[in-house]
């Protein structure tokens, strides 16, 4: 043999002793499954090399001892599923059994088949996914929990054959529970040469541990189905897995509830240094007596404004509204998103709203106090006043709303459609620029463009038509249905419109003469983005005040 082939034999042959002995399965009964956090309750893989199954069962405390007295598996796939136990052999006798056997073992992953005429299933009990109020992600075939400040985490993760669980909320669910998690495991693999040629010795023996036990076995092949197969060896048994203590379950009544509470830029001292204070509403001034000698509760806390680019980046769960921060229902924060150059939140209601994770996120935005309050703010918190917003993006949404509702009511049809679903977060997410940036500047045009110009119901306008518009679309369709209908002034409304188009469409595509004619339309060069949304804002605005002093002329256009 020469040297390069003994080379490459040696290593080959530790392979194959390596595999044969699936020692890597063994320190996986002996350390434990969990990896990074997981826990793989649930796998199935076949090859001509190997079978390994992983499978679970929920054990009540008391039966632990007696379940690993046997290395069996305590459930099978597809047991435990609601139905009747007999004793005795008399149907008299017959128990119903909700879930799992009459030793009160119960399936945590339920392996489904319908008989080859639907595909099967791999489902989690309803118990463990009510017990965290999982919500089944299926596109992605992920379970996940929402937490206190409205952030998703997957809890379950489902993958062809495979189905893993997070450690730590399968530990406290099994804390409560008063159960363990048996995780079983059978796993064959099949080598092609003969213990004597791999230099391994037989092996026949049950192993057992503090929360294990397992067969081991290692010998030479000679059933049916495999000829090429010479050796296989096969490990089968179960781990128990406790739960935390109930103390550390995080669960009512064992939870925690103490709340942390930051402390925030208030002002300045005489050496320009800043002031803090805590958020703690119990520990703040009100107008009722308490804690006369400290901060008021209505102290505002300046934040530089693209603190809300999180919130905006992510419309379908947070909403930023005129005056108030939305995430779901989970949470709200009034706020003053009407002040032209900060967002201004009272310093109790940033602690009594916002969880200490959200307040460590606010305080990285916190600046010295710059002034005060906004006018709106101001009437509607201290004057008891309704007052419009001030700031072009809010007070747009506000109009828009209007001429929506009043357009339809008094028409019949919506001079704009509604955006569908997949479009609702251009409008949730049109906002004034948070930063000097060409690409934000062009997103919001873009967003204001769809809203405005390309939501336009050119098919109930058309119907509407004595012409009925025939070749002629959108703006133009529009203003027809003006010259029409007797609207008067209409051509500023309609040349903004216009500009808006080309500006919207020179932001998507390459930037061409009908974006640098809209673009000096629009003052762009040489100013703030954010200052020249600001305008077009007020552009918009004018638009739709000019449609609801016109509906007061023009209306039942039914």
């Amino acid at each position: 043999m020469t040297p390069g082939k003994r080379s490459l034999s040696i290593p080959d042959r530790k392979v194959k002793q390596a595999w044969l002995l699936q020692q890597d399965v063994i320190d996986s009964v002996t350390k434990g499954f969990g990896i990074d956090g997981w826990l793989t309750v649930y796998s199935t893989r076949r090859s001509d090399v190997e079978n390994t199954g992983i499978f679970c069962a929920l054990v009540p405390n008391g039966a632990v001892d007696t379940v690993l007295q046997k290395t069996s598996w305590d459930l099978s796939v597809g047991a435990g599923m609601p139905g009747c136990t007999v004793y005795g052999g008399d149907d008299a006798n017959a128990q119903y059994l909700r879930f799992g056997n009459d030793e009160g073992i119960e399936p945590l992953v339920m392996k489904r088949n319908f008989h080859g005429i639907r595909p099967s299933v791999i489902e989690i009990a309803e118990e463990f996914r009510h017990f965290h109020n999982l919500y089944h992600d299926a596109r992605n075939n992920t379970y996940v929990k929402i937490d206190d400040d409205g952030n998703e985490e997957n809890v379950v993760e489902v993958e062809g054959e495979t189905v893993k669980i997070r450690l730590k909320e399968l530990k406290q669910f099994l804390a409560i529970k008063e159960m363990h998690l048996a995780i079983f495991f059978d796993s064959v693999r099949f080598t092609t040469d003969l213990l004597a040629t791999l230099g391994i010795d037989p092996i026949n023996k049950t192993l057992t541990g503090d929360k294990f036990i397992y067969l081991y076995f290692v010998g030479d092949y000679n059933g049916p189905m495999r000829d090429e197969c010479k050796s296989f060896s096969h490990v089968c048994g179960k781990q128990l897995i406790p739960g935390t203590t109930k103390n550390k379950s995080g669960f009512w009544p064992f939870d925690d509830r103490s709340k942390e509470f930051e402390e925030f830029i208030i002002g300045t001292d005489s050496n320009g240094d800043p002031i803090q204070h805590s958020c703690d509403p119990d520990k703040l001034a009100d107008y009722v007596g308490a804690n006369p000698n400290t901060r008021h509760y209505l102290t505002p806390v300046f934040f530089r404004r693209d603190v809300l680019n999180k919130y905006y980046a992510a419309p379908s769960k947070y909403s930023v509204e005129d005056g108030y921060l939305r995430c779901g229902v989970r949470w709200g924060l009034r706020l003053d998103n009407n002040h032209e150059k900060y967002i201004v939140v009272f310093l109790g209601d940033l602690g009594q709203d916002l969880s200490h994770n959200e307040q460590l996120y606010w305080k990285t935005y916190n600046v010295p106090r710059d002034g005060t309050i906004s006018k709106v703010n101001w009437k509607r918190s201290f004057l008891a006043e309704f007052a419009d917003p001030e700031a072009s993006d809010l007070l747009f949404k506000c109009r828009f709303e209007t001429i929506h509702e009043n357009w339809t009511s008094a028409n019949g049809w919506p001079l704009f459609k509604p955006l569908s679903s997949q479009d609702r977060h251009y409008y949730t997410s049109l906002r004034i620029p948070l930063a000097d940036d060409q690409a934000e500047f062009d997103n919001q045009v873009s967003a204001l463009a769809k809203i405005l110009v390309e939501s336009i119901n050119e098919e109930d306008i058309n119907k509407r038509l004595t012409t009925r518009g025939g070749g002629i679309k959108g703006i133009t369709k529009l203003e027809e249905y003006f010259r029409e209908r007797g609207f008067t002034d209409y051509s500023v409304h309609i040349t903004f419109l216009r500009n808006l188009h080309d500006l919207r469409h020179g932001s998507a595509h390459r930037k061409g003469e009908s974006y640098e004619k809209a673009a000096r339309s629009f003052q762009l060069s040489g100013r703030d983005p954010r200052i020249v949304f600001q305008d077009i804002l007020k552009g918009a605005i004018s638009l739709l005040e000019y449609l609801i002093t016109s509906l007061g002329i023009k209306s039942n256009d039914r």
